[in-house]
């Protein structure tokens, strides 16, 4: 029994200082252990590949958001219709992540062709684009060297070398298709040296790089800087752009802004269909998270507005909710949806056209976290809309969706005449 106490206590002691080493050994020793797993499949050779040809074990980089989140990126870097490998990562002696391109050799191993050296130590965000004439993908990445200063890169492959066409500080930028070439166009968003907010738009040039189409600054009296900007077609099949801009005293508050590209200036141009002093009017909102967004998937970007009349009909204490109508001003008919928004749990409600203007909000005092909808006197109840756990029975209720493990129910009144015949309660759930 003693023996055995003493192995158990040496056991202990091991597991302590491996504990200790754990938490107070170096960065170096840390590292070594994200290195260490070694994937299977192709993922497994393209390491193993470049490992061999680094001569050490590199340290994958993954970046922080988007869509695509793995170290790992594949797809056709040259345009000849076969599928390269792109790998983030970093090594003792390359603190910022470097980017390695492989292809298949003729015996199909993976091969490293290039790297180059990135500009921070860590990759926020990656796109791919096709933003030069050809097959060929290029990869663009967000840099954030900090929560005030961030970058983006574009880079490409030929003859071998990975290529650096650009790199530019900005705020945010945008992928789309905004001039009539075939390829797609770079749109960088920034702060302009007299500090309001400036758009650039960027397309590729014959020299394999970029050049700069339009310049466009917005307002400094009005706008301190860019919470979103959003790309999508007009009522008249144009190409539209929809900055979301911070405005007010405090900075919070946002206002929209509506641009399109004008092919015989070749710039970028407030839209007619609206004047600008009269949109910033109609779209300024005090909800901070309550951005322009192709709303219903239809390729138009809607502007969330909050009307006036809003704050007076909404009589809820417990919730932080506004009455919302998104508009769509390149059409003659701007109005696109009416319905409610929750600040707290970030879902926006669709409701009946012909109710805005025409509700009141009021706490429920037959449920807990719930709110009703009813006419103006308060007599008459058209919907009650709750938050509820995901073990609740919904039976009599309508299920809209879930959100943070928690269930969004409605319950439509059986007097709640709606005339509009395409309202479905079911559907009329949006996630913010």
């Amino acid at each position: 029994m003693k023996r055995r106490a003493r192995i158990l206590a040496g056991l202990l002691a091991c597991l302590m200082l491996a504990g200790c080493n754990g938490f107070l050994g170096s960065r170096a020793s840390m590292e070594e252990l994200l290195r260490a797993p070694q994937l299977a499949g192709d993922y497994g050779m393209i390491q193993s590949a470049l490992n061999e040809w680094l001569g050490e074990s590199a340290q994958l980089k993954y970046p922080l958001s988007g869509e695509l989140v793995s170290p790992f990126l594949m797809s056709d870097y040259d345009g000849d219709g076969v599928q390269d490998a792109a790998v983030l990562y970093t090594t003792s002696g390359t603190p910022n992540v470097c980017l390695a391109l492989l292809q298949r050799d003729t015996e199909g191993k993976w091969k490293v062709k290039d790297a180059i050296e990135g500009l921070t130590e860590s990759v926020d965000s990656v796109r791919f684009a096709h933003l030069q004439e050809g097959g060929a993908d290029q990869i663009v990445l967000g840099y954030a060297a900090s929560p005030e200063e961030y970058y983006l890169a574009v880079y490409s492959y030929a003859d071998g070398q990975i290529l650096s066409i650009l790199e530019q500080p900005c705020e945010q930028y945008l992928i789309e298709q905004i001039t009539s070439k075939s390829c797609e166009d770079l749109i960088l968003m920034g702060t302009s040296e007299e500090g309001g907010v400036q758009i650039e738009l960027l397309t590729s040039d014959r020299e394999g790089g970029f050049r700069q189409v339009a310049v466009m600054g917005l307002f400094p009296d009005r706008f301190v800087g860019c919470a979103s900007l959003a790309a999508g077609v007009g009522a008249d099949g144009g190409q539209y752009l929809v900055l979301d801009g911070w405005t007010g005293v405090s900075g919070t508050n946002l206002a929209s802004v509506l641009l399109r590209f004008n092919e015989e200036t070749q710039q970028m141009e407030p839209a007619q269909q609206i004047g600008t002093n009269e949109l910033y009017e109609a779209s300024f909102r005090n909800v901070s998270t309550l951005i322009s967004q192709d709303l219903d998937g239809d390729g138009v970007v809607e502007i969330p507005t909050q009307p006036e009349e809003a704050g007076l009909l909404n009589m809820s204490q417990g919730r932080r909710m506004d009455f919302i109508v998104w508009m769509d001003y390149t059409s003659p008919q701007p109005q696109k949806s009416f319905g409610l928004l929750d600040e707290e749990m970030g879902y926006y409600l669709e409701l009946p056209m012909e109710w805005e203007g025409n509700l009141l909000l009021t706490d429920s005092t037959e449920y807990e976290n719930a709110v009703e909808l009813r006419s103006l006197d308060g007599e008459q109840l058209y919907m009650t809309v709750r938050i509820a756990g995901t073990a609740e029975s919904s039976v009599g209720w309508t299920r809209l969706g879930v959100i943070a493990s928690r269930q969004i129910q409605a319950r439509l009144e059986p007097d709640a005449v709606i005339e509009d015949p395409l309202y479905r309660l079911s559907r009329s759930l949006y996630i913010l």
